[in-house]
């Protein structure tokens, strides 16, 4: 609730700043007016014309700007290898020597680092995601530093990537003239107004020097003044040959969410329905302890939690040491129903899309052999929308399994009747344990029903036992109006592991009837055995 809160002011903020904001004239004046037919065009040489016509202004873009002039947003492109993991070579496209003079490897992949509003080149995240890289191969690492035009107002800002965008192809189509570099090797990381940007220099290279770009992360894309636009205003599917979102703060503009909700890559990740990301509901003071006291840093935090949840996870899945698997679902609900679990292959046509959340979300997309060294083909599907769940806290990742709690439909079941209640369970494998989950909403369990839900939890390997509470709040059975003993009669507990590819059927070691708040044990049912269920793709 704070959280949301705190947000609304953050966007309040953002609306005063698009009511207040002109374009300085003094600005517009130091340059040349477009030669073509748009009066409102105002251009910068090379790097061209820059509208304020539709379709950059619209219903759901009430102001647009031109972007300020390329001397005063200024930003730096610094590269970062393994030669010099620490230390900025600045790159500038109009001076060849500082491309040929750097430590750049042509045939290394080449990785392009994007921050959004009020941040800049040098923010931890940044760092660690840029360490991270160069840590699991010989890379190199591009970040964008765009602090001078990354200030308020919020609609300058908007306006800014556009120019930082098209300066950002300049410099990717430098590198292929200069050394060579296969624009098709190089993956444009942004987050919030940095997903934007990236697409603009996929959509810039593309127009203007017929080079295509291999791949854009968006971390969360913002949603202000891109949400309903034309695709040429905002990311979409034609910037890069594969682009892959991460949704984490997907809530309307109004009630708080910094982030788009609608698809507009090839695959589109919702981690925990793409809002309200776990471990993000504390107030003000927690988020400052978490931060070593810093009020300011505390604060950003506590504005901006589910934003920045995108980027956490994608530094995350760099390392794979998780597979940070999500399904393709039609929405959140159905996907936690577990209506859509289960990967689609040769032996399971009818199952969904599977693919891992962040980095090595291409593997799952394309051809293994694109991790080494060759052209990505284009992915034959789009808006692909996928769930799954994380934890509350480092690590994030979460293995996926679907729970189907089946009643016990015996006479003795019958004549007991249903109860209301809710379940915990713990499965056990052999690699490990996962910690007691919650397993649904409290509800009646009716004999001879079932009941599935897919959890998040530990990776276990291959599961092999289940202990389970069933837990009821009151001694009075409110479906037969009747004091009684609070129990439910239980058949068996199925549990579908998605990392496994794997399904075991489990039964009560002692008696069917479980009484509220006493832990019962599940071995595999008489004859079960773990099944192949499905394959991963």
């Amino acid at each position: 609730m704070y959280n949301h809160t705190g947000n609304l002011l953050l966007k309040t903020a953002l609306l005063l700043a698009v009511n207040n904001q002109h374009d300085d004239p003094s600005a517009a004046s130091k340059t040349s007016l477009s030669t073509n037919s748009d009066p409102t065009a105002v251009c910068y040489g090379e790097l061209g014309c820059y509208s304020t016509n539709a379709p950059w202004i619209a219903d759901s873009r009430p102001v647009a700007n031109h972007p300020e002039a390329p001397e005063k947003v200024d930003p730096v492109f610094c590269l970062y290898t393994r030669k010099n993991p620490r230390e900025c070579q600045r790159l500038k496209y109009e001076k060849p020597e500082t491309i040929t003079g750097s430590h750049m490897v042509a045939s290394h992949r080449t990785y392009i680092i994007s921050h959004g509003f009020l941040e800049n080149g040098y923010k931890k995240w940044i760092q660690v995601m840029t360490h991270r890289l160069l840590a699991v191969s010989d890379c190199n690492v591009i970040v964008v530093g765009w602090e001078g035009g990354s200030s308020p107002p919020y609609t300058q800002a908007v306006a800014n990537i556009r120019l930082i965008g098209t300066m950002g192809a300049f410099l990717v189509n430098a590198l292929h003239k200069h050394l060579g570099v296969r624009t098709e090797w190089v993956h444009a990381i942004g987050h919030s107004l940095g997903a934007h940007l990236s697409g603009y220099i996929g959509n810039v290279l593309k127009t203007r020097f017929n080079l295509t770009l291999g791949r854009i992360s968006a971390l969360d894309p913002a949603e202000p003044h891109f949400s309903q636009t034309d695709p040429v205003v905002r990311l979409d599917t034609s910037d890069a040959m594969f682009v892959d979102v991460v949704h984490t703060d997907a809530m309307p503009f109004i009630q708080g969410g910094l982030g788009m909700d609608e698809p507009v890559g090839h695959l589109d990740f919702y981690p925990n329905g793409g809002n309200n990301q776990p471990g993000c509901g504390h107030g003000v003071k927690e988020y400052i302890k978490k931060e070593e006291g810093s009020f300011v840093k505390g604060m950003r935090r506590f504005l901006g939690c589910d934003h920045v949840r995108s980027y956490e996870y994608f530094i995350e899945s760099i390392y794979d040491r998780c597979a940070f698997l999500a399904v393709e679902c039609d929405n959140y609900e159905n996907f936690l129903a577990g209506k859509c679990f289960g990967c689609k292959s040769e032996l399971n046509p009818d199952g969904k899309q599977c693919s891992k959340l962040g980095f090595h979300s291409v593997r799952t997309a394309v051809e293994a052999g694109a991790e080494v060294g060759q052209f990505h083909p284009n992915p034959d599907r789009s808006l692909v929308k996928l769930y799954t769940i994380t934890n509350s806290q480092q690590p994030f990742c979460k293995s996926l399994y679907r729970v189907t709690v089946r009643m016990s439909s015996s006479k003795e079941s019958k004549e007991h009747g249903g109860e209301v209640g809710s379940f915990r369970i713990q499965i056990v494998g052999t690699s490990g344990q996962t910690e007691f989950i919650d397993l649904y909403k409290e509800q009646p369990f009716k004999p001879g029903s079932f009941h599935s839900q897919v959890i998040g939890g530990t990776q276990v390997g291959r599961v092999r036992t289940v202990n389970l509470i069933w837990t009821h709040q009151t001694t009075l059975n409110i479906l037969s109006w009747r004091f009684g003993i609070p129990t439910v009669h239980l058949e068996s507990v199925t549990v579908d592991s998605l990392e496994e590819s794997s399904s075991l059927q489990l039964c009560p070691v002692e008696s069917q009837i479980l009484s509220s708040g006493k832990e019962t044990a599940l071995r595999p049912c008489e004859g079960a055995k773990t099944e192949e269920l499905f394959h991963n793709t």
